[in-house]
């Protein structure tokens, strides 16, 4: 009995050797878990490799601010393209403009050109009544009679004047085929051969266009015969 006690104090003490000696291989004197023992044999027993990487929020933010100021920078690019289109476009339609304004005004101006030479061509016989019957010295007509004939004439001329009118010279000019329309040939070796010798039907200008040619006799040189 007293063998079998002493055998078991002898295992007991092994033990508790055991025990003391893993309690000073743990760190601060803990036992291991075996769920800490597997973990470290799974990993090397590299305590980095249980670090994990984490983001940081501000490098989020900069990301998703760095994408906003590229969309906008498209979108101001876009707009400045469509802005010089549209300037483009307004100037295009500023130049039609202007020559449309242009081409109204000229066409205004033929338009009034027109009416008032169609006007003034049907009042120029009038014009030329009143200016004989002024210039005539018939002493039948009365003094005052004849006296408002010179008045009427002479506003008469001056609204004609007024509106462009001036006659055409042509008695003792040389001959415009422009200004003048020839009736006849006269023989006359002393005058310049196409000289205009007699004036049949005034002519006249308005606004220094021909509204009529004045009708006209020219001179012509004689035919010498040969001897």
């Amino acid at each position: 009995m007293t063998k079998n006690i002493k055998i078991m104090s002898n295992e007991s003490e092994k033990k508790l050797d055991k025990l003391e000696d893993d309690k000073e291989a743990t760190p601060e004197g803990k036992y291991a878990s075996p769920s800490d023992t597997e973990s470290e044999s799974k990993n090397g027993g590299d305590p980095e490799s249980n670090e994990i990487e984490v983001v940081q929020p501000s490098e989020v933010l900069f990301a998703e601010q760095q994408a906003i100021v590229q969309s906008l920078k498209q979108e101001l690019d876009e707009s400045r393209n469509k802005i010089g289109e549209l300037q483009h476009s307004v100037r295009r339609l500023a130049a039609d403009f202007d020559n449309y304004k242009k081409w109204v005004a000229k066409e205004r101006q033929i338009v009034e050109r027109t009416a008032t030479e169609s006007l003034i061509k049907k009042l120029l016989d009038i014009y030329e009544s009143l200016e004989k019957a002024a210039a005539t010295n018939d002493e039948s007509m009365g003094k005052e009679f004849k006296e408002g004939i010179k008045l009427i004439y002479k506003e008469f001329s001056r609204v004609l004047k007024s509106e462009g009118l001036e006659p055409i010279k042509a008695e003792g000019t040389q001959l415009d085929v422009c200004k003048h329309e020839v009736l006849m040939q006269m023989v006359n070796d002393e005058a310049p051969e196409n000289t205009i010798l007699q004036e049949i039907q005034k002519g006249y200008l308005l606004n220094s266009l021909v509204l009529r040619p004045a009708k006209v006799v020219v001179s012509q040189k004689s035919q010498k015969e040969e001897t």
